[in-house]
């Protein structure tokens, strides 16, 4: 339980780190040309694993249901995330996008019939609670900038990042009997880039290689975020995914923090009461 744990943790500190990377990435030449390069530059990175896993149990019909599920939320996933940190702030959507916790642990629950108590139920409360609140007050101070007054698009994008990673996590649970538990990673990025690029085409959107220094966050959001999903699959032998999911989700703590250090963001103090309140929900969910 003890090593689950710690790779829950790291994979907080992996995600923290990716999240600074994503937004400089996505600034730098955008979401979908950042997302594309480094799922690349992720999947390269751990194929090298790959070799050394356990063979897996046959592929049936059904794991190719659970690829394309996998690949249609994590396309979601990324897509959301990329675009939300490129115009958004950190120490707004991030707590937001912790959300995904509570998703994953509730279907963990249901698809593996973990057990769950009822501080745990708490726990969950108080992250949604601090979701909600962060959403309402940047709902309140950024409608103004949009032409209907309503929500921002990377507002919405950050609850999508929420739903996409809250529906990606669990089912990529059910794929690791067959493609080994680091195998799981590139197949999932692999069927992101499948569903994405005949979008990408459709829409004309560029995926041209970055250049030069456009490499540098584009190589670090890869590497990192794939060390997050590193830690976590690998978790998953050692504790419940309902209690790894809120531990790997203290990313949103770390990139506050990271955000208001050294990017020098001052969120309001409705704000920081959401934070705290959704950094106290995943830890509750944890104990």
């Amino acid at each position: 339980m003890l090593v689950g744990v710690l790779l829950g943790l790291g994979a907080s500190a992996s995600w923290a780190v990716a999240n600074v990377a994503v937004q400089r990435s996505a600034r730098a030449v955008g979401p979908f040309r950042g997302l594309l390069w480094a799922q690349v530059v992720g999947a390269l990175v751990v194929s090298f694993a790959i070799p050394f896993e356990p063979r897996g149990a046959p592929f049936t019909p059904l794991d190719a249901v659970w690829v394309a599920a996998v690949g249609a939320a994590g396309l979601l996933a990324y897509v959301s995330l990329f675009y939300a940190f490129e115009h958004g702030r950190l120490t707004v959507a991030v707590p937001i996008m912790s959300s995904w916790a509570v998703i994953a642990a509730a279907l963990s629950l249901a698809i593996f019939s973990e057990p769950v108590r009822p501080l745990q139920l708490v726990g969950a409360g108080g992250v949604v609670a601090g979701a909600v609140v962060v959403s309402r007050f940047a709902h309140a101070t950024t409608a103004a900038a949009t032409p209907d007054g309503g929500s921002p698009r990377w507002l919405l994008a950050a609850f999508g990042a929420a739903l996409g990673f809250g529906l990606m996590i669990p089912l990529i649970g059910l794929l690791t009997p067959v493609t080994g538990r680091l195998g799981v990673i590139p197949v999932a990025y692999g069927a992101d880039i499948a569903l994405g690029l005949p979008l990408a085409l459709r829409f004309g959107v560029s995926l041209a290689p970055p250049r030069g220094r456009q490499w540098l966050p584009v190589a670090l959001a890869g590497v990192f975020e794939t060390a997050g999903f590193v830690c976590i699959v690998l978790a998953g032998r050692f504790a419940p995914l309902a209690l790894v999911s809120p531990l790997s989700s203290l990313a949103s703590a770390f990139t506050v923090a990271f955000a208001w250090a050294f990017l020098r963001e001052r969120p309001a103090r409705p704000v920081v009461v959401g934070a705290a309140l959704v950094c106290a929900g995943v830890v509750t969910l944890a104990l």
